[in-house]
């Protein structure tokens, strides 16, 4: 028979082609659990954890042969011989508290010692031996015998020590008025001290669900107690029953009970469930861990927190496990040759993306196993992941440089080539389906097309430098990233605005809401640029935020900011409420690899840098794979429990923790261990600290990594530590702890020490101005007798003022003459020139007396009256004492030019400054050849009066003399008893420039002309 060697070949490439296929296309196993074990190696001080409870502050608490353990979700805290009166460290499990008025409020329940020892544990998260506990014990349980430490109380399932009810009775809290009695075949319930009903079967263990009574029969089957004469049997319904090895006619699923927490659970087939009652009566069971081998792991205790979905094992040989749901997948291409550092993505259907390389990575129908393959030999060969542009039907551009295509929905098939005329380097499609091409020479094109054909057009150049990202913004705006910072560009108006501060930042993505436009920088972490203000948020404490590369919103108001060292979940709204005011909480929570990623370093600075897909799912590319996660899904772990005080450590010494603390004085450090109960991440727990009082403001200070605050050596006094933590994303929400200190006085700090040290004090003061008056009294009586001889002085040298009336007399007279003789047509002007000189000259005598008496008066008085200050018009006293001048200078030939700007203001007493300038010029009167200039400037903040003579200078030691500057006036005063005679005038000129603290300074100028300076501070003037 002859065979087709056609159709040999075609069954040989099918057979080819299905081999390519199945090798591609790869299935992997996804775990759907967290795993944290515990060991002594880890944490615990020995591996036999025979139970796990948990208070209402949120700790769990371990029983373990070592001493009962406290685990905060960071750290083990052991209770032992070495801290508690106990015989033994071995635990043998926990007990409830007492019900009725026997309890006491102090303790919460009890860890039980194997000499029947009790701990109980407070709720201040510590521990304390309560050894009246068994007596009350004994008058409780209406069966206890009188063996001494005997105890009844029922323990947990699996029992360290088979239960039997025939040999002795057990004793089962139900709530805080209620109790069991399980002895030999019967069950007895009490309330209030009273038995209400007993119940009767051959019962193999007897647990409770919460207040409900339960049992096993002797084939493993679950009995309801009821008051009622008959039991009901209870079958499992629920998630159990889809168990396979689950039957109805065989209880073959093994009992978990808690008889602190009263819940139970049911093992079956490696598959652990809650078992709970439902509404309707029955009792339903809920998958919490599959594929685990319990036997394996020696597994003797559970709890289960159903808030945070936390399951604790304890193992009799193994230590803890603590197991989490996983809410991250991770999606890798299991091959050898394969680039699992992905970039851009594009959704390919609802439950799968295609990535950069031509890989379509995704989920099966479950969820639970990846399913990936290569689907593009082009886009692998091409070798460029980092942008994707997809159109509405999910075709999508990808290239780079000046090669740019069109691929179909299925990246299988290439549907356009374009050859480009620039280097083009971002591509993006706006929200009207419109592709932009950023170039790495300054320029944005748009791609256009006309009867299926394709072209760029240049739509602006513009300084954008190297365009790396274009992101959508409000409207009509698309922001632009390049290599020269960020800008805007309306496609309307084709305008384009720089935006500042962004310059040589790293620019990773734009995301726009209707709070503004979100950007993510690497190095400078995220901002909001909103009605044309940016605001920059601050970074975490680890500054990981700062390599921000993309931000995700999800649907309950939350974004996902993903960063080369992590992921972040933060409130959208107390990012807003921050913008508003920058002084409110910005919380970050943070989730890294021990959530299920494979790296902590997650990729950036690729278009789309984060992809969702129709069921909600996140899609954020890694350095290795794909993270995977539905944030819908995912309840936030967040640290909102109370803050606690572990130990008090007073110089390496533990004392009692307490809300109030008295401290001896002399002490060098005082520290505080604390903590707060949270299984997460411990960089998601922010606590601060504040220590006030005594003068003492609030400044918040972080507590450190240990959770140990140290309070240095202070001094005496009551002060208030407030230790605040933050609770999650809720705006300013923090849990408060307050302690209050005491600190002790030293002996030199006391009453007596400081009334015999004020009595002291007191006496050396009495005695201080005893002295200091008699020395007051002597400087006084000096300083007088030399202000008499000043004044004795100077009255000898000036004018009397008895010649002031007839002078004025004179200059009466004289006017009256002067003023008829300029009448006088024909008058002699050789007579009425001299009657002008004659008549200035009384008005300058008159002039210089009035100026005498002025000084005279001054020192006669004290140094807060000797002076009148305040502004000064220089100009209107110059031009009057000018116009005093003018005739002698007239006669001698001498121009006086008044040069003061107008308006210039010095801070002085005007009499006194006028004798100061009356003085200057009536000696450069009597040096000048030819003119006298007044003029004034501001130099280095003074302002000066000049006056300037055409003389020929004046003598340097007189010039030095006037130059001299001194710290007060009374120091001048000391020095001018004995002054060299430099004249009368001078004298009073310096003594005055002191008082008026003017700096005079004479210097002589190229021209040899004198140039006097006075220099005023511009305080006031």
């Amino acid at each position: 028979m002859r065979i087709d060697m056609v159709i040999v070949l075609r069954w040989f490439l099918c057979l080819m082609l299905l081999a390519f296929h199945t090798k591609a296309q790869q299935q992997q196993e996804l775990s759907a659990y967290r795993l944290q074990h515990f060991t002594d190696e880890n944490g615990l001080p020995q591996n036999s954890v025979k139970a796990v409870m948990e208070d209402k502050n949120g700790f769990y608490w371990l029983a373990t042969e070592a001493g009962v353990v406290r685990f905060d979700g960071q750290k083990f805290l052991t209770f032992d011989r070495s801290n508690l009166p106990i015989f033994s460290n071995r635990i043998r499990g926990f007990v409830p508290a007492l019900p009725g008025p026997n309890a006491n409020p102090a303790f919460e329940f009890y860890a039980l010692t194997e000499n029947n020892q009790y701990i109980g544990i407070l709720n201040n998260g510590l521990v304390a031996s309560d050894t009246a506990f068994y007596e009350k014990y004994r008058t409780t349980d209406p069966f206890a015998d009188k063996n001494v430490r005997h105890n009844s109380m029922l323990g947990s399932v699996p029992e360290q020590y088979p239960s039997d009810p025939m040999a002795e009775h057990y004793f089962a809290v139900s709530d805080s008025r209620t109790f069991f009695i399980w002895k030999q075949k019967t069950v007895s319930c009490y309330k209030d001290g009273k038995l209400i009903y007993t119940a009767t079967g051959s019962f193999k263990d007897f647990f409770l669900i919460g207040s409900q009574p339960y049992a096993l029969d002797s084939a493993g089957t679950i009995i309801q107690i009821t008051n009622k004469t008959t039991n009901k049997v209870q079958f499992p319904e629920g998630d159990i029953v889809h168990n396979m090895l689950y039957s109805r006619q065989k209880s073959n699923f093994k009992l978990y009970w808690n008889n602190v927490a009263r819940c139970a659970f049911l093992y079956l087939n490696k598959s652990f469930y809650t078992l709970e009652e439902s509404g309707n009566g029955r009792l339903t069971t809920k998958l919490i861990l599959k594929d685990y081998d319990f036997a394996d792991l020696d597994i003797v205790a559970a709890h289960y927190d159903r808030t945070s979905g936390a399951l604790l094992l304890g193992s009799s040989t193994k230590g803890l496990f603590l197991i989490k749901s996983k809410n991250f997948q991770m999606l890798k291409l299991a091959s050898k040759d394969a680039d699992n550092a992905y970039y851009a993505q594009k959704p390919a259907g609802k439950h799968a993306v295609i990535t950069g390389q031509g890989y379509q990575l995704g989920l099966n129908a479950t969820g639970s196993q990846v399913v990936a393959s290569k689907v593009s030999a082009f886009m692998e060969n091409f070798a460029y992941k980092f942008a994707i542009a997809m159109n509405p039907d999910s075709s999508f551009w990808f290239g780079i440089g000046y090669n740019l295509f069109k691929l179909d929905k299925t990246a299988k098939k290439v549907l356009v080539r374009l050859k480009l005329q620039d280097n083009a380097k971002a591509f993006f499609i706006d929200q009207q389906h419109r592709l932009w091409i950023g170039s790495e020479n300054n320029s944005l094109y748009q791609m256009e097309s006309s009867a299926g054909q394709y072209h760029t057009k240049l739509v602006v150049k513009a300084p954008f430098g190297g365009v790396s990202i274009i992101g959508q913004g409000a409207a009509d705006m698309l922001f632009i990233g390049g290599t020269k910072g960020v800008f805007t560009f309306n496609v309307r108006t084709k305008a384009v605005q720089k935006l500042l501060n962004f310059n040589k930042m790293n620019i990773r993505s734009f995301y726009t809401t209707a709070d503004g436009t979100w950007i993510a920088t690497y190095g400078n972490g995220i901002f909001l640029f909103k009605n044309n203000r940016l605001i920059q948020f601050p970074l975490d404490k680890d500054r990981f935020l700062a390599t921000s590369h993309c931000i995700t919103e999800d649907a309950k108001g939350f974004f996902w900011i993903n960063t080369n060292r992590g992921l972040f979940q933060v409130a959208r709204q107390q990012l807003l409420d921050y913008a508003r005011n920058n002084k409110n909480l910005v919380y970050y929570l943070y989730y890294d690899r021990s959530q299920g990623f494979a790296t902590n370093e997650f990729n950036g600075g690729c278009q789309p840098c984060s992809v969702r897909l129709g069921d909600g799912i996140v899609s954020l590319p890694s350095m290795d794979g794909l993270v995977w996660f539905s944030p819908n899904q995912i309840m936030a772990e967040l640290p909102g429990k109370g803050i606690f005080i572990t130990s008090i450590n007073l110089e390496r010494k533990e004392i009692r923790v307490t809300d109030t603390l008295k401290i001896p004085r002399e002490f060098e450090q005082l520290r505080l261990q604390v903590t707060t109960p949270y299984l997460g991440h411990v960089k998601n727990i922010q606590m601060h600290y504040s220590l006030s009082g005594e003068g003492r403001e609030q400044k918040w200070f972080p507590v450190n990594a240990d959770f140990v605050i140290p309070i240095p050596k202070i001094s005496y006094g009551n002060y208030k530590l407030t230790i605040r933590k933050v609770n999650g994303f809720k705006t300013n929400d923090y849990t408060y702890k307050t302690v209050r200190l005491t600190i002790a006085r030293a002996w030199y700090e006391t009453w007596w020490f400081r009334s015999v040290l004020a009595l002291l004090i007191l006496g050396l003061f009495f005695m201080a101005v005893k002295w200091r008056t008699g020395y007051l009294v002597k400087k006084e009586r000096k300083d007088n007798l030399l202000r008499h001889y000043r004044v004795i002085s100077q009255i000898v040298a000036a004018v009397n003022h008895d010649i002031q009336t007839p002078l004025h007399y004179i200059g009466y007279s004289l006017r009256q003459i002067n003023a008829y003789l300029h009448k006088q047509d024909n008058g002699n002007p050789l007579i009425t020139r001299m009657s002008d000189e004659s008549l200035n000259t009384s008005e300058r005598v008159g002039t210089l007396t009035k100026n005498l008496l002025d000084y005279i008066k001054i020192q006669n008085k004290n140094s807060s009256s000797r002076t009148h200050m305040g502004h000064v018009e220089v100009r209107e006293m110059v031009s009057g004492i000018c116009e005093l001048f003018s005739a002698i200078a007239g006669f001698r030939g001498i121009t006086i030019r008044n040069e003061v700007e107008p308006g210039f203001e010095v801070w002085s007493d005007p009499s006194l400054l006028s004798i100061v300038i009356h003085n200057l010029l009536d000696n450069a009167l009597k040096i000048s050849a030819s003119e006298i200039i007044i003029s004034t400037n501001i130099i280095a903040g003074k302002k000066q009066i000049i006056i300037e003579d055409s003389g020929t200078g004046m003598p340097g030691d007189l010039m030095k003399w006037l130059n001299k500057s001194y710290r007060s006036y009374e120091e001048w005063l000391k020095i001018s008893l004995y002054p060299e005679q430099k004249g009368i005038g001078l004298v009073i000129l310096k003594d005055l420039c002191v008082l008026l603290r003017i700096d005079i300074i004479a210097s002589i100028n190229a021209k040899n002309h004198t140039t006097v300076r006075l220099m005023f501070d511009q305080g006031k003037g």
